[in-house]
């Protein structure tokens, strides 16, 4: 059992303080404690706290335009889903009504989605996405609302592409801090991971297969966005395409 490798350096701005918001919410739930990384968790948590401010910075002055818009189809369809599900609360037919409750209770957990700053919103809605896909998958489909997440996941990858396209315009003018946030963030990830590799050897594998086991689907996850994006600049760059 071994923890993944994920070149930090490659990932946007955004995508780099996502994955580590989404290793941190995996500490929580295994515990600091329980996984025994007391020593080098809280500048990990501190360095994530610095890159989210600085990324808010970066933010401010690209976001928009363009972007501004694209995120406001998105929240367009967003509530025009929760609308859905008010109105289905109030439907004649008693499994729909029920659907409509499962669904106003997932949707109530992503309580305030269309007001988060765009990196947080983008990965919350993938969440849901993934969520409703899945586990309510039926509900949806009761609800009448099966179409609607094509749209949804349409509208949150245009704004992921147009995110994408303004940060490589702008790469060349990251502003220092957020240079600076990232290798202290990178520096404070790899302590961790370092201190992890070497309790699953001392305390063996069976305490950590769980975390590990997560924590490398994040990376895989990652590493897939990557290579996507490393193939689509392949093909853009080629000649004969």
């Amino acid at each position: 059992m071994e923890i993944k490798i994920l070149h930090l350096t490659h990932l946007r701005n955004e995508e780099h303080y996502n994955f580590n918001t989404e290793v941190n919410e995996l500490i929580v739930r295994f515990t600091v404690e329980a996984l025994k990384i007391q020593r080098y968790y809280p500048a990990y948590e501190a360095a994530i706290a610095n890159e989210g401010e600085a990324l808010d910075v970066v933010q401010k002055s690209i976001f928009t335009g363009p972007i501004a818009d694209a995120d406001h189809e998105r929240d367009t369809i967003t509530l025009g889903m929760e609308d859905m599900i008010d109105a289905a609360l109030r439907h004649f037919n008693e499994d729909v009504r029920e659907a409509a409750r499962k669904l106003k209770i997932a949707f109530d957990g992503f309580a305030g989605l269309t007001t988060k700053p765009y990196d947080q919103q983008t990965a919350a809605t993938d969440k849901l996405i993934e969520l409703l896909e899945t586990k309510f998958a039926g509900e949806m489909t009761l609800v009448g609302l099966t179409p609607w997440l094509p749209e949804l996941k349409a509208k949150n990858q245009a704004v992921v592409t147009l995110v994408g396209e303004r940060y490589t315009d702008e790469s060349a003018k990251t502003p220092v801090k957020m240079k600076t946030a990232r290798k202290q963030l990178d520096a404070a990830f790899r302590n961790v991971i370092r201190l992890l590799d070497a309790l699953i050897v001392v305390d063996g594998p069976e305490a950590y297969e769980d975390f590990v086991a997560e924590l490398n689907e994040r990376i895989n996850k990652y590493n897939k966005r990557l290579s996507q994006r490393d193939g689509r600049n392949k093909k853009d760059d080629d000649p004969e395409e």
